[in-house]
């Protein structure tokens, strides 16, 4: 018998590392609708800003109301979920502060890096959260890669990084010498490399939670993440915007910020579906190359010329995933996630099954 001839659409899921039928064509979907949705972030956030490249508006309360436009969207859905699919306790809704928290706690970080480093070493050095979460992903959830997909990723951050060389050189133009007297570049370092581990144990740390009770709403999960988002959020906009309150929370908005908002909770949304459907390496594949095509649709909208930096990180980011997921499976080698609440699923399916036994036994017994 010959082997049967795989179909072309077939092949280019496979290339993408997505294989099997509908869950592929639905990876597929997720994987897109996230690269285009990161893609659109950044071009919205320059259309929201006024003629001078101000913006006017509280960015704070902005993630806000992203947190409670994605929470909402999440209770829609979660409304015709069955009520099995709403399983959980007050145990399982504290491990979702966890990521919540460490989102937090890095955005926050953000703006005392920046006043340590400069736009370009921030922008170079943020890629080692692609390191960062390939060796999470093996450490953490057990997943076990091949040595060739280790290279892919660490060629994904360099091309990533090359890609940032250009726009980072020109934001650094026209900074006073005395503007650095402040910093403290070492130090700047070291909280840098802390923002790249807890971005990428951010994400892995949500992927364990996601995939540890499959059987569980997505919208559900979604739910009990977002709410503690919501709250850590309004921390921080109280902690970072003293006039939000007596200014209003509405005060600059335009057309793009709303925007802005509906797209960055959209692309939320279509993250955790890429989390729990697919993985962290997918995630990381799907934002280096939203940074190119960004890169690209500024050329066109805003006639930026191309640069070379551009074009070298298009191809080594395309070669990058090529080379991940043309990689041979590791043999003899089972893929685990170490879910939570693994154990309480797992005694109340041997609870489940004892008593039936039981039924059948006593059904034997009374013929």
């Amino acid at each position: 018998l010959q082997p049967r001839r795989q179909r072309p659409t077939a092949m280019i899921m496979e290339s993408l590392g997505l294989k099997g039928g509908k869950s592929a064509l639905t990876n597929t979907f997720y994987f897109c609708a996230t690269t285009v949705l990161m893609t659109m972030s950044p071009i919205l956030v320059t259309l929201s800003q006024d003629e001078t490249g101000a913006i006017l508006y509280s960015i704070p309360s902005s993630t806000l109301i992203t947190e409670l436009g994605k929470i909402a969207t999440s209770l829609v859905f979660m409304y015709n979920a069955p009520a099995e699919a709403r399983s959980g306790s007050w145990k399982s809704v504290l491990h979702f502060a966890t990521p919540a928290f460490i989102y937090f706690v890095n955005n926050n970080l953000t703006f005392v890096i920046l006043t340590h480093v400069d736009p370009t070493t921030f922008q170079l050095i943020s890629q080692l959260k692609i390191i960062f979460t390939g060796l999470l992903f093996r450490f953490i959830l057990g997943h076990h890669l091949h040595p060739q997909q280790y290279f892919a990723i660490a060629l994904v951050a360099c091309g990533t990084a090359v890609s940032q060389i250009p726009a980072c050189n020109e934001s650094a133009i026209g900074v006073p010498p005395d503007a650095d007297s402040h910093r403290t570049p070492w130090w700047g370092f070291v909280l840098m490399v802390l923002s790249c581990f807890l971005s990428a144990l951010g994400g892995i740390y949500s992927e364990k939670l996601l995939k540890g009770k499959m059987t569980d709403s997505i919208h559900w999960q979604n739910v009990q993440l977002y709410a503690w988002g919501i709250l850590f959020n309004l921390l921080g906009t109280l902690m970072h915007d003293h006039k939000l309150v007596s200014e209003g929370i509405f005060t600059g908005y335009n057309m793009w910020t709303w925007l802005a908002i509906i797209n960055n909770a959209l692309n939320g949304l279509a993250i955790s579906a890429l989390l729990k459907f697919s993985d962290n390496i997918m995630r990381v594949f799907a934002h280096a190359t939203a940074i190119v095509l960004t890169m690209f649709a500024n050329i066109t909208l805003f006639h930026i010329p191309p640069t070379p930096q551009v074009v070298v990180a298009f191809f080594v980011i395309a070669i990058s995933m090529v080379q991940y997921n043309s990689a041979p499976a590791m043999p003899g080698v089972t893929d685990k996630i170490a879910s939570v609440g693994e154990e309480e699923e797992e005694t109340e399916s041997v609870s489940l099954l004892v008593s039936h036994q039981a039924q059948g036994r006593k059904s034997s017994l009374d013929r």
